[in-house]
């Protein structure tokens, strides 16, 4: 949905342990479940029965074909062999550093067909830790609030923050353009887990909440400014619905929630053939979506992961989830990522796979 990514030691993550030997185990019941060798930083017995994948205590779905690099969409994509150099227990991620306070600044993106992304309401919050400093999934508190600046000037080429960035869009062979305002805010911690919210600033402006786990400003990651540039998503209520009843042929449930994300490797590069898998799980089964990036719809052909890497699943009630992923290296199964995160009535929790952070990996 990795520290919210799905990761963890017993606590830190939703079901996944580890021992202390730092080895995978295997339970009597797990059925044929393998776990992968780079799972090392949680090593978790796998479900009972489980005859697919196991990361992290979750069940995940075995891949079939080996993951590919996406080298054609806007934004996230590379070139060569898929990344997943950061699950090395000899080159663990850069260490939690000094945290600062900091700008972020970005632009409001829309997912699917949403209109400008005027009067968007974003907030960030630290994640709660367990004792043991892994992510827990829970918003902690509230460091900076903000809201997309629908009175920015048009963008220049090169565009310069900030200003309101033209998307051009293609859609049923239509092209059209939408406008994509700027937001900043000051205060930031560097060095934790954050999770970005996303809603509407004024009522009836149509935004649906969506909360952004896996979400942090590392030190090095800084612009010359000392700057953290993030942009943020919004997701429009009709979206919401529509996605939904496309995937399930009915419209969501009051009450109820969504998980979706998309899975990138090591160097954040979107991966095609992954798998991916909640627990526990909801009332609905997990989805793909298509590779239409202006417009993309649930794909009920797909076993695993398009080309943008996006994932998703309907009907959760409020509670905590671990979203776990995998995928074929070459001839060699691996883990992606795990995460725990927390899932709110009438929202989508967002968790974008990303490698591992530090704070995922277990203190010795």
């Amino acid at each position: 949905m990795v520290g919210r990514s799905f990761y963890v030691a017993c606590v830190a993550l939703l079901v996944a342990c580890s021992n202390s030997s730092g080895t995978p185990v295997t339970d009597a019941g797990a059925g044929n479940a393998e776990v992968p060798k780079n799972a090392h930083w949680c090593a978790a017995n796998p479900p009972a029965g489980c005859n697919g994948v196991a990361v992290c205590g979750v069940c995940v779905a075995k891949p079939t074909t080996a993951l590919t690099r996406t080298t054609d969409t806007k934004e996230y994509k590379g070139t060569g062999q898929p990344d997943a150099s950061c699950f090395d227990a000899t080159k663990p991620p850069t260490p939690v550093g000094t945290s600062k306070k900091v700008k972020m600044k970005g632009w409001v993106k829309i997912f699917a067909n949403g209109p400008d992304s005027k009067n968007v309401k974003v907030e960030v919050y630290e994640e709660v830790l367990d004792a043991a400093g892994q992510p827990t999934g829970a918003l902690g508190a509230l460091v900076g609030t903000g809201t997309s600046d629908d009175k920015a000037a048009t963008c220049a080429s090169p565009a310069v923050h900030p200003c309101a960035l033209e998307e051009k869009r293609v859609k049923g062979g239509t092209e059209s353009t939408r406008i994509l305002y700027p937001f900043a805010i000051d205060g930031i911690p560097t060095e934790k887990p954050l999770i970005v919210k996303t809603s509407e600033s004024i009522a009836d402006a149509g935004w649906f909440p969506l909360y952004d786990y896996n979400v942090a400003a590392r030190n090095e990651q800084l612009n010359a400014a000392g700057e953290y540039e993030f942009n943020v998503r919004a997701l429009g209520n009709d979206d919401y619905a529509s996605i939904l009843k496309s995937a399930y042929s009915q419209p969501p449930q009051g009450g109820e929630s969504a998980i979706a994300g998309e899975v990138h490797d090591c160097g954040d590069v979107r991966l095609s053939n992954a798998t991916v898998a909640i627990f526990p799980k909801s009332r609905y089964s997990l989805f793909y979506m298509s590779e239409v990036e202006d417009g993309p719809l649930p794909d009920s052909s797909r076993s695993a992961t398009g080309k943008l890497g996006l994932y998703a699943v309907g009907g959760a009630k409020p509670g905590t989830y671990s979203v776990s992923a995998s995928g074929l290296l070459g001839t060699e199964v691996v883990a992606l990522g795990s995460y725990k995160v927390q899932t709110f009535a009438d929202s989508v929790s967002v968790y974008t796979f990303r490698g591992i952070r530090p704070w995922q990996i277990p203190k010795k």
